[in-house]
């Protein structure tokens, strides 16, 4: 009787628990799971979509324009600005009750468009609190002269030191929130690819170096400019801090306003390959922006999960591993498109739903279907958001069992524009090999972790520095493996004994797996759809898919397939369980995945 008394006292106090982690899941309106984030305007950024359509798609988030567009366009007379405010009000107001937890308001970072007209409606009150006109913000070339936007047209670029420029933004920041926007998304954090040699710059730059004759006041601009010349690699590293630098005065400023504004930026990265190079080219550097962010979202132009007309086979989820390893935490939003296409077909973005939630991140979708199809897609897409929220206990607070730790030296992007580690970690996803990306930040502490996988990939020992030699010898001396990937066979040295194998089963299959207390979660992604148009594609589903998945603790009790794929396998799943030297191993056999499958293991 005791036994069994406390047996269910031990019941208890876990579902009290999990009980309360549920709650706490639900309570954030990031949560995987919980948060569906969606943009509202196509095309023209003034040309908002009704959130109606977001929200009935199971949308929580949304990235409204408000008076953004306004804000780098030039403002309008004072009685047409009010009505914009009003009506920005209005729209926030309804999209918080048709179910929008979150509206997070535009403001464009670094436009100025139709320079000459700009600042034609500022009142007298509005222009005393600007030392400089606005044609003196612009970022400037090695001369000082004015530099020409990427954009072409009628755009000029800002410069994010400006202050005048800065308290201009904080203008427009604060006609956002004070319209009730939850936050402020700023678009185009960006330096010219020249670089931006204007008196700020300089400055900031003489104090980046911490050089005593650099930050000497005597030191002329001039001078300050062929230092920036003569010191390229510096000069790219702090062209990489404005954005970061300005994000975080914005941050505190807007709290001034909103405690809980939340701040996130155009992280860009429109392809993977850009990874490294956007730090070079438009200074994006994610790692360093991510820190003064509350969320971190990308736009994708051209990775939307699928299977292309030739037969390659398109993923995301080596990505979104590559950015958790230099968001610092951040919770990850990706817009994933493809041929850049911002209409995604229902069975298309479903799957890229999915595929973001296995990897512990959210999507981003732009329901501003036309008319015709509007219907049609809210049904298609909001039985995928329905499903993600009453499931999202399982996308949150897990751990991956990783196969092998892959070593991502961001810092190399000062070097070379080709990011190696990500190449290394579209094979492992490949593979289904399970891996955790870890940066220069985490590699010595993830090395020492009790719980360290056996292998270390790296794509070659000379990206090391010796603080990292240092550590991987004493993984080594652990008994760690390391894997050099700088030579063709590289993939022949990964562990034989896996977390998951598919047995049987396409090549377009993806295997993520997660572990909870008592639980280890299986994400199956079938990556078999292809882009028929903007509003059609086709599903082929994955028949017969055999695994062996190991588990840690104790003996499985169950495993249930989780879907809301209306003909896909659900429900209990018959399972044997046998054991070898790594511990227990389920092999199980799943009859139907359509586009995705949770296995859930007790």
């Amino acid at each position: 009787m005791k036994t069994a008394a406390f047996l269910l006292a031990f019941l208890l106090l876990l579902s009290v628990r999990a009980l309360a982690a549920g709650a706490a899941i639900d309570a954030d309106p990031l949560a995987v799971g919980i948060a569906a984030h969606a943009f509202d305007h196509l095309g023209d950024i003034a040309d908002q979509a009704p959130a109606a359509a977001a929200a009935a798609s199971g949308a929580s988030i949304i990235y409204a324009a408000g008076v953004g567009s306004l804000g780098y366009q030039g403002l309008p007379t004072t009685e047409q600005l009010n009505r914009a405010c009003a009506a920005s009000a209005a729209y926030v107001r309804d999209a918080k009750a048709r179910g929008i937890r979150l509206a997070i308001g535009y403001v464009c970072v670094t436009s100025i468009v139709k320079l000459d007209e700009f600042d034609r409606h500022w009142t007298p009150q509005f222009r005393a609190q600007f030392a400089t006109p606005p044609g003196e913000w612009l970022q400037q070339d090695r001369d000082g002269k004015p530099l020409a936007s990427w954009y072409g047209g009628d755009y000029r670029p800002a410069c994010m030191n400006n202050p005048d420029w800065r308290a201009y933004e904080k203008s427009i920041v604060k006609l956002q929130l004070d319209a009730g926007h939850d936050g402020i998304f700023f678009d185009n954090p960006t330096v010219h690819p020249q670089g931006c040699y204007c008196p700020h710059c300089m400055k900031k730059f003489a104090r980046f170096l911490g050089d005593a004759a650099a930050g000497d006041a005597n030191v002329s601009l001039a001078a300050l400019r062929q230092l920036a010349l003569a010191r390229p690699k510096d000069f790219m590293r702090f062209r990489c801090s404005i954005a970061a630098d300005f994000l975080t005065e914005m941050r505190a400023y807007a709290r001034t306003i909103n405690l809980n504004a939340r701040i996130t930026c155009n992280n860009s990265l429109n392809a993977p390959d850009a990874f490294y190079a956007q730090c070079r080219t438009y200074a994006y550097d994610m790692h360093a922006m991510s820190a003064a962010e509350d969320l971190v979202v990308v736009e994708d132009m051209t990775s939307q999960p699928r299977v292309r007309a030739d037969g390659m086979v398109v993923e995301y989820g080596p990505v979104y591993e590559m950015l958790r390893a230099i968001s610092h935490g951040k919770p990850i939003v990706a817009c994933t498109l493809a041929e850049g296409d911002y209409h995604t077909p229902p069975n298309l973005a479903r799957l890229a739903m999915a595929e973001a939630s296995a990897h512990g991140a959210s999507y981003m979708s732009w329901p501003t279907w036309p008319a015709d199809v509007r219907q049609r897609m809210i049904d298609a897409i909001r039985p995928e958001a329905d499903f993600l929220r009453q499931h999202a206990e399982l996308l949150n607070g897990t751990k991956s069992p990783a196969d092998v730790l892959l070593f991502l030296p961001f810092r190399r992007w000062i070097d070379t524009a080709d990011c190696a580690t990500l190449k290394v970690a579209q094979a492992l996803g490949h593979a289904n090999m399970q891996f955790q990306v870890v940066c220069e930040d985490d590699l010595p502490a993830s090395l020492a972790a009790a719980n360290a996988p056996g292998a270390l990939v790296v794509e070659s020992a000379s990206v090391l520095n010796g603080a990292e030699r240092a550590a991987v010898e004493k993984y080594k001396a652990g008994g760690g493996a390391i894997i050099l990937t700088d030579h063709e066979r590289w993939l022949d040295e990964l562990p034989g004994s896996r977390v998951v194998e598919v047995v049987k089963g396409p090549p377009t299959l993806r295997a993520v797996v997660r572990n909870k207390p008592g639980k280890t979660i299986v994400h199956l992604l079938n990556l078999n759809v292809a882009r028929l148009s903007s509003f059609e594609d086709r599903v082929t589903p994955a028949s017969d898919v055999r695994l062996r998945i190991r588990c840690r603790g104790l003996r499985p009790r169950s495993v249930t397939a989780l879907t809301c794929d209306p003909d896909a396998t659900r429900g209990a799943v018959p399972f044997i369980v046998t054991s070898d030297a790594s511990g227990v191993v389920v092999e199980t056999t799943v009859s139907k995945i359509a586009l995705s499958t949770i296995l859930c293991i007790e």
